[in-house]
């Protein structure tokens, strides 16, 4: 057994556009580096980058109270994540917790405290992890002096900060979150009662250095215990993402944050079907580089947690973002297997839903996050390409409930014959390379869908004009209430989808579109089945999704009212059929 005291994990959250990776970029010294190479400036997938005491201590240049401070570390690094957007933060988990320790909110005191940093702090505190707030792009306020700490600035300009900082203070405290600035914290306890807010401008490089030293400091005094570690036990990671590299293969970017891996180590991976392989190579990306952009990696032997490590290893087509990764031996496999089945696999919340393909499970995770929020049902949520059975799928619902029959991606791939097989179906879909964006975009066209005032219909089969049994039936029916017209949809007291109408005869047997109440008419239902689906002299409603039947009545009058309450009535028992377990 070797104790070790291993790096903590820091994950940067808050609003899209408030100096996330620029921030990360400050720290790294690769100014906009990574920025620029973003999808409209914002970030995409997880990244990682591994910062090294030393890279610290330069950052810090020669302040002696800086330089002191770092010799009495015992932490001698930070492993930073920089995330895109708050919901990413949710892959971030193992068991139920987060891999994170520690967290840096950014909130740009210009704008104050936004939806997805609401978010952010919520999940964190779910999560029990300690943060630092950063109140970035203090250098906007009119007439900052980069070179001078925020309480030197000229009146007017302090006058401006504080009142900002204050309306950020009074915001947090609306969500519970006690807050001050980072000077006014005279003894480590402070930090039990109060989370720091460091002023800063990332894109400046200022307070970079304060922001370091509350961070190490908060990890050296309060999180010792948590971050020793066994380097010789097996290591335990998490998959940030997995991609395709030219003459090699597949291959996975990974945060390991407990134990050990070392080449030729057996690894399972996590997914409906766990991954069982062997790594072939290890590499690590270059202290202070963000590991999806650099260009040139140390080859290694092992890596001991935490840390960031591309693996290079067979079988991995199926690997993707989100997964958990486990070391294990002979002797441990199975009961690896079976833990990491438990850790991921398929969502689903509803059998009318959304569909939701992603490129990780990550987004998949935060994709369900989000939707449970809006109280948006999913059918099924999971990483990978969009297929023509989920199209089907859709499609299917989209007939009782037009704003579940839907399918949102997000960087998955669509094939063309897929595409033609949306555009055959009419299926809508919404793509798009920013999760909150996807959502706002969904929202908007269901408020845009037009409401329209179905037709209700009450019928009764007459049972001695049963002139087809099916394939299609063809039945004498009596209008009790209501109109019927070709292409209707019926359903039967069960609540049961008992087919179209697609035909009605008048007395003298021409083709008619539509009959009224107290009309005796023959017509023919397309995939109704006399004695199955259709009772002789049962009845029949016209069929209609939930959507349909909210916020009509004032427009029917009192009979088509009465029809709408059994039809409502006879729904309601199917879903309490289908969601009462069998005792």
């Amino acid at each position: 057994m070797a104790i070790i005291i291993r790096n903590p994990i820091v994950v940067v959250v808050g609003h899209v556009d408030h100096g996330k990776t620029t921030l990360l970029d400050a720290i790294r010294q690769s100014r906009l580096i990574v920025t620029k190479k973003e999808a409209g400036g914002i970030t995409q997938h997880i990244g990682a980058t591994n910062i090294n005491l030393k890279h610290i201590s330069n950052l810090c240049g020669d302040n002696p109270a800086y330089q002191n401070f770092i010799k009495n570390l015992k932490v001698r690094g930070l492993l930073f994540i920089d995330t895109p957007g708050h919901e990413a933060f949710m892959a971030l988990r193992k068991r139920g917790s987060s891999i994170a320790d520690l967290a840096i909110v950014v909130i740009d005191i210009n704008k104050g405290v936004e939806p997805q940093t609401k978010e952010s702090i919520k999940i964190l505190k779910e999560f029990k992890v300690p943060f630092v707030i950063s109140a970035n792009k203090v250098d906007a306020i009119p007439g900052w002096d980069i070179n001078e700490k925020f309480d030197n600035q000229q009146p007017d300009t302090s006058g401006q900060f504080y009142t900002k900082f204050y309306d950020i203070i009074g915001q947090l405290n609306l969500m519970n979150i006690n807050a001050d600035i980072f000077t006014n914290f005279k003894k480590p306890d402070d930090y039990k009662e109060s989370f720091a807010v460091v002023p800063i401008a990332a894109i400046a490089n200022y307070g970079i250095k304060d922001l370091l030293m509350v961070l190490m400091g908060i990890a050296n005094k309060f999180l010792i215990n948590k971050l020793e570690t066994d380097s010789d036990t097996f290591g335990e990671g998490m998959i940030l993402e997995a991609r395709d590299v030219t003459g090699v293969g597949k291959t996975i970017d990974v945060i390991m944050y407990n134990g050990k891996i070392s080449k030729g180590d057996t690894i399972v991976i996590g997914g409906r079907e766990p991954i069982i392989t062997k790594v072939k190579n290890l590499l690590l990306s270059p202290e202070s580089e963000e590991m999806r952009l650099a260009k040139k990696f140390n080859t290694t032997d092992e890596a001991i947690a935490a840390c960031g490590i591309k693996i290079y290893a067979e079988n991995l087509k199926d690997a993707e973002g989100g997964m958990p990764i486990y070391v294990c031996n002979a002797l441990t496999i199975e009961e690896t297997k079976e833990k990491a089945k438990t850790e991921t696999g398929e969502i689903s919340t509803s059998q009318n839903g959304v569909i939701i393909r992603t490129d990780t499970l990550g987004a998949v995770e935060a994709f369900v996050y989000l939707l449970d929020k809006e109280g948006i049902p999913i059918n099924n949520a999971r990483a990978g390409r969009v297929t023509k059975e989920d199209v089907i799928m859709a499609s299917a619902i989209a007939e009782t409930d037009k704003k579940s029959g839907v399918i949102f991606v997000f960087n998955a791939s669509v094939a063309y014959d897929v595409e033609n097989l949306i555009y055959e179906k009419k299926v809508k879909i919404f793509k798009g390379n920013v999760i909150y964006k996807i959502i706002e975009e969904y929202k908007e066209w269901g408020r845009n869908i037009k409401k329209e005032v179905p037709n209700i219909a009450k019928i009764q089969i007459l049972g001695k004009y049963i002139f087809r049994a099916k394939n299609p039936a063809v039945v004498g029916v009596r209008i009790l209430n209501g109109e019927i017209k070709t292409g209707m949809r019926l359903m039967n007291t069960r609540g049961g989808l008992v087919g179209s109408i697609i035909g009605i005869e008048a007395k003298k047997g021409e083709k008619v579109l539509s009959a009224k109440m107290g009309e005796e008419v023959p017509i023919s239902i397309d995939k109704g089945d006399i004695g199955k689906n259709i009772d002789k002299d049962g009845i029949l409603y016209s069929f209609l999704t939930f959507e349909e039947t909210v916020g009509i009545e004032s427009l029917l009058d009192g009979e088509e009212k009465v029809v709408l309450e059994e039809i409502k009535k006879i729904k309601r028992e199917t879903v309490t059929k289908k969601t009462t377990p069998v005792k």
